[in-house]
């Protein structure tokens, strides 16, 4: 017999609403004891560190003086700090009068009168917000807002708003205990977030009106209070109209406290005036390095909380953060990055073009011209048209950045300027360890303080470089590295007539597998991609690393997609190792100021993404892209051992990338402008065998220069395919000549006759030393 659940649900809440009516004072003294119950045991549980562990005194007391954090190389030399770098501590004395009225008026107006908890306000609270269903404000007291500053909140599902303020509550208890009121007071202060990624009041003064604290007007004074209630909304350069409707509200509420008279409050009152200062930025590549690690070590720290309980911080916990950077690795890449950008850029600033934009470069620079203030100016002056071509044209000083040298003034037209501007080149170089996936060298930009934007980490069309996943796939569905195909143009009639193209222009004949992947061959790969099927290529990236979510259409082999520098790197680490998925992490160790060990990184791998004997096949095939295929440039370098990657091109040159591999070791590089209206004319400029390669050739040769390499060679059963790469005949001949033809049998048996004979010299060699 089958009980039905609702009915059974249906006639127990009938009994208890039976005897709620029957016993209504009893039912009500259960609920308020119930509720009672439940408070006393959220407050226990949280005192008790159920919910995370409280902060003790000894941290409490470091409040006031935030320790710096120290990162290392992987050969323990320093190679940056972590500090409150938009956060200076001022004393009790910078403060003006003015600043601690208008605070203390605006956000906790018994400050002086109660021990860390206002209870008068949180009686206002629950009568106006709960019973009267009004907007009442926050009842938190500056000291509990110290707490949530300095510690933040976390989640704890429907309970999280109760037990943070329970948290708060107790903090704030200690706080008071611990420091006097206006030690509490400059706290606050120091440790509020103005917005903009500023804290503490002296960064804002000088952020909004280029002045220290103690020089604050009262305006002033009330607009940066004003701003605490929401950093964003009332921002006083984005909405000054907004920022001085709340700034009179401040200066009000002054008034109500008897911190001003009228007459001060209407003088305070004239028309909002900033003197901005734009944020400066650190110039050192390193920087893209340090915040690398800074997401990282967050990431960790979240799930890794101290036994006080708080969370680490890299800016006031004194931490030491011993990194997988090599110096010499990273020294190479800085290096080979700057010679090989200096040079492209003074390539882009002769032979830019604007290769999508109708009317090409001419009339890109005319529709951005248009948009600039000068122009705007110009025109609603009355100038003509002959006129503001003549002004566009005058050359004087403007402000001009040149690699190396940073920020210069040059004379300039208007007209030039806009130019350097958007054919400003950039690049990411990255290397990994391949079999651990230690971060050995981290260039993500060209200049930290002209760019904050990762490039490593930033997605962007991945071109060819793509093909290798595609290619792994139809080798693990049976494929073989020489199967032939025509190298014919095909129409695609269910994607839009879509007819891909070879970047070389020329068609006829067959490529077998590893002569298209090594030539690049576009129609080869699509008609691939297509006997594949998207969706296991799709898996296989997922399964080596690409996070991004990929097209569903055929031209995925030909890299439309968008992927990170970051998951490319480690898709080919994967070839590179023998088919083992790594993760990259760039953190080693963490001690805290003491020497303890709070975290010992250790590798991670997952299951294989494709068999052993494919992965050595595909190596053997991106192998001849560097011998014989579109990266043989890179003989050039003369590096001592057999490499294997793969170049990328994107349409009209908007992107190069090169990545290339040892079996220890991946670099990868891309180069392009963040305007993808703005192009290398052609494609023996722009194409990534001649933008990204030069940084990986040179990183690889420098470390096939060390003492005591790194580096080593693939090895397979033979040094070349039983195929040629290219025939002039079609796909279903080809197949038949290299069976039956006379002549390329007898070679194929003199190359074996060769590699049998080496083979015999090298294993005597080895017996007898």
């Amino acid at each position: 017999m089958k009980v039905n659940v609702f009915e059974v649900l249906k006639t127990k809440l009938k009994r208890i609403i039976s005897f709620i009516k029957k016993h209504p004072f009893k039912s009500l003294f259960y609920l308020i004891a119930s509720v009672c119950s439940f408070a006393i045991l959220l407050v226990l549980f949280t005192y008790v560190g159920v919910f995370g562990k409280l902060p003790t005194k000894d941290f409490l007391l470091q409040l006031k003086t935030p320790l710096t954090s120290t990162l290392y190389a992987s050969n323990k030399e320093q190679i940056g700090f972590y500090y409150l770098q938009n956060r200076s501590n001022i004393d009790s004395t910078e403060i003006p009068k003015a600043l601690k009225d208008a605070l203390i008026a605006t956000e906790d107006s018994r400050f002086y009168e109660h021990n860390g908890i206002d209870y008068k306000s949180y009686g206002r609270v629950f009568i106006k917000s709960v019973i009267l269903r009004q907007n009442a404000g926050g009842g938190s007291t500056l000291t509990q807002q110290v707490a949530k500053n300095t510690f933040g909140r976390k989640s704890h599902f429907l309970l999280s708003t109760p037990i943070n303020k329970i948290k708060e509550i107790f903090i704030a208890r200690k706080l008071e205990k611990i420091y006097t009121k206006d030690e509490i007071l400059l706290l606050y202060l120091n440790t509020v977030t103005f917005g903009e990624n500023i804290y503490g009041i002296e960064k804002a003064a000088f952020r909004f009106f280029n002045k220290p604290p103690a020089k604050l007007s009262i305006g002033e004074c009330a607009t940066l209070v004003g701003l605490l209630k929401a950093p964003t909304f009332y921002n006083p350069r984005k909405h000054p109209e907004r920022a001085t409707t709340r700034r009179n509200v401040v200066l009000q509420q002054m008034v109500k406290y008897n911190y001003l008279s009228i007459n001060e409050q209407q003088k305070a009152q004239k028309p909002l005036k900033l003197n901005y200062q734009e944020p400066k930025k650190l110039s050192s590549l390193n920087s893209y390095f340090k915040e690398y690690i800074n997401s990282e070590f967050n990431a960790w720290a979240k799930e890794n909380p101290a036994e006080d309980g708080h969370i680490y911080n890299l800016e006031t916990d004194g931490l030491k953060i011993y990194s997988t950077l090599n110096s010499s690795v990273q020294k190479s890449s800085e290096k080979a990055m700057l010679r090989q950008m200096v040079n492209l850029q003074k390539l882009m600033d002769l032979h830019w073009e604007a290769l999508s934009t109708e009317g090409g470069k001419e009339e890109l620079l005319r529709k951005l011209l248009n948009q600039t203030n000068d122009v705007k100016k110009w025109k609603s002056q009355g100038k003509s048209d002959v006129e503001i071509e003549q002004l566009s044209s005058e050359k004087k000083p403007r402000k001009h950045y040149t690699l190396n040298l940073g920020n210069e003034q040059k004379l300039q037209s208007l007209k030039d300027s806009i130019a350097t501007a958007i054919n400003r080149l950039h690049t990411g170089l990255l290397t990994i360890n391949s079999q651990t996936g230690r971060i050995l060298g981290y260039v993500a930009g060209i200049d930290y303080g002209m760019s904050q934007k990762d490039n490593i980490l930033e997605k962007k069309q991945v071109g060819s470089t793509f093909k290798p996943i595609t290619y792994l796939a139809a080798l693990e569905k049976g494929k073989n590295p020489c199967d032939f195909y025509n190298n014919s143009l095909i129409t695609y009639k269910n994607y839009e007539n879509w007819q891909p193209k070879n970047s070389s222009g020329n068609y006829g004949g067959s490529y077998s597998m590893h002569g298209a992947l090594a030539n690049s061959i576009n129609t080869v790969s699509v008609r691939l991609q297509m006997e594949v099927g998207i969706e296991p290529v799709q898996k296989l990236a997922e399964k080596m690393g690409v996070t991004a979510t990929l097209p569903k259409v055929p031209s995925i082999v030909l890299g439309t997609g968008s992927i990170s520098l970051f998951d490319m790197v480690t898709a080919y680490a994967s070839i590179s190792n023998g088919g083992k998925r790594i993760k990259p992490y760039a953190i080693e160790r963490i001690e805290d100021e003491n020497g303890v060990v709070l975290y010992q990184a250790k590798p991670t791998y997952t299951n294989r993404v494709a068999s052993e004997k494919n992965i050595k096949k595909l190596q053997q095939m991106m192998g001849t892209a560097l011998t014989d295929g579109t990266a043989s440039r890179i003989q050039n370098y003369a590096i001592p051992f057999n490499l294997i990657g793969k170049t990328g091109t994107t349409q009209n040159n908007g992107d190069g990338w090169f990545i290339a591999c040892s079996p220890e070791i991946v670099v990868g590089s891309w180069v392009g402008t963040f305007d993808k209206r703005v192009q290398f004319k052609s494609t023996n400029m722009g194409s990534g065998a001649n933008t990204a390669l030069p940084m990986v050739a040179a990183i690889f040769k420098d470390l096939s220069l060390w003492n005591k390499t790194m580096l080593t060679n693939f090895e397979y059963e033979k040094p070349y395919f039983d195929c040629p790469p290219f025939l002039e005949i079609n796909a279903a001949e080809a197949m038949e000549y290299i069976k039956t033809d006379s002549t390329f049998i007898n070679q194929r048996k003199i190359k074996d006759s060769i590699f049998e004979s080496s083979k015999i010299l090298i294993d005597s060699i080895q017996e007898n030393p």
